[in-house]
């Protein structure tokens, strides 16, 4: 498999917004370009700091800042002109944070690919950054060569403010090196319409009743594959999505591709029978029940959502609703659970804000990372509760505390990517292609650990 723009990994990387986020990221490069920290205030307001929060403010001796990001001021300037209600919690923050602590804040504005290239360049050289992104491609080599240093020494990760699937998603050998209060689960958008018009249960009535599973997801996506037209062959399917969604069922029966352990190893699941059984259930729905059409791949999906000719797709967030806005009826329920998951757990997409080594004032870091999500936050909860309603903001939310989510910045990680996925579409037995893939992978892990 090539690393597609729609690739989940690729995906994962690209996530910076709030799990509550609007945007839909198909159809973009890189999983969208937006990279904006919350989403679109939908009257283009800024959030301003309540009286208590004001009140509770810590104090700093030290109201100066440097921060390594991938959007300039003239860039935002840029957003904000072409659409008023464009919201960037990075910029947003940095003069309420001078107002309120005195000081600069100095933003260095990179490219988002060359953002881990700088950084390491910048410690290496000993100039200051106090506020650095972390996603899932700089790590683990940020902990690993000491870029980045633990948070648990400058804020308290244990408040439940902090997304403690980010803080867990950041963990390497027992210590937290990024918080954030946003992540974007991935869930299944389905059809109400095209259910309803051919008198088959919905996945939400599914979920309501507590089976809403494999087996349930199976059986109705091959309920849903048909042949409308009469020429023999199915034009209509149950489900589609990139790389066949094999990676929501990792996730969805309980495991990552890696696994970032206390003592500081990093090992693979690719021989577990959780992984095992993800890659033969995808390889038996392109192969064997044929409710996802092999031939096609990536936006081929989303235009036979829209177009009706598809039952079931998945999407970040809430952007199905914009991705997928058609004249049918959408509504969306979590991935369904495998034998060895757990209800609600599932894949998706996050990033959190760390403080390098080279810090010069990570108290003042810590502050401004948590007057930037504090800002992140409302802006995102008052959109969306606006635009999608209260009881489904606090279930996305909700699946956002429960994303299953392994950063994948070790070497040969596409190399192993490549080989499962390869033999899912060519039908090549499981543990052949599982441990094809583990070798790749564990070849991997020894050149990051020791590089």
């Amino acid at each position: 498999m090539v690393q597609n723009k729609k690739s989940f990994a690729i995906m994962l990387a690209g996530v910076v917004m709030l799990v509550s986020v609007m945007a839909g990221c198909s159809g973009s490069n890189n999983g969208g370009n937006n990279k904006t920290e919350g989403s679109a205030n939908s009257n283009g307001n800024k959030p301003a700091a309540t009286e208590e929060a004001a009140a509770e403010a810590p104090k700093l001796d030290d109201g100066n800042i440097t921060i390594l990001y991938h959007t300039s001021k003239e860039q935002y300037d840029q957003n904000k002109a072409a659409n008023p209600a464009a919201f960037d919690a990075v910029w947003e923050t940095v003069s309420q944070f001078e107002q309120a602590y005195g000081g600069k804040v100095n933003v260095i504005a990179v490219p988002w690919g060359d953002q881990k290239s700088t950084l390491i360049s910048m410690v290496n050289a000993g100039d200051q950054v106090d506020v650095a992104q972390a996603n899932d491609q700089n790590f683990p080599v940020y902990p690993l060569k000491k870029i980045v240093q633990p948070l648990d020494q400058y804020m308290d990760l244990s408040d439940p403010f902090w997304n403690s699937s980010v803080s867990k998603a950041f963990t390497f050998a027992g210590k937290p090196y990024a918080a954030g209060v946003g992540a974007a689960p991935i869930v299944i958008y389905y059809n109400k319409t095209l259910f309803d018009n051919n008198g088959v249960k919905t996945p939400g009535e599914l979920y309501s009743e507590g089976n809403w599973t494999w087996d349930t997801f199976r059986s109705t996506a091959l309920e849903l594959t048909q042949d409308t037209d009469g020429d023999g062959k199915s034009d209509q399917f149950g489900f589609g999505w990139w790389d066949a969604g094999y990676a929501l069922m990792v996730a969805s029966n309980g495991v990552t591709n890696l696994s970032y352990n206390e003592d500081g190893s990093i090992t693979t699941n690719y021989e577990s029978d959780n992984m095992k059984e993800a890659m033969q259930f995808t390889q038996d729905a392109l192969l064997k029940d044929k409710y996802i059409d092999k031939d096609k791949e990536g936006d081929y999906f989303n235009a036979e959502f829209k177009n009706g000719k598809l039952a079931m797709t998945a999407e970040y967030g809430f952007g199905g609703f914009t991705v997928f806005k058609s004249d049918y009826e959408l509504d969306f329920v979590p991935v369904p659970t495998g034998p060895k998951g757990t209800k609600d757990v599932g894949p998706g997409g996050m990033s959190g804000w760390s403080i390098p080594t080279v810090s010069k004032n990570p108290q003042g870091a810590a502050v401004f990372i948590k007057m930037m999500s504090e800002n992140e936050l409302k802006v995102a909860t008052d959109n969306n509760v606006k635009q999608f309603g209260q009881e489904k903001v606090d279930h996305m939310n909700d699946l956002g505390t429960k994303i299953l989510f392994a950063p994948i910045g070790v070497e040969k990680y596409w190399d192993a990517n490549t080989a499962a996925l390869t033999g899912i579409k060519d039908g090549t037995p499981v543990g052949t292609f599982a441990a094809t893939a583990k070798a790749l992978l564990e070849e991997g892990i020894k050149i990051t650990l020791t590089q």
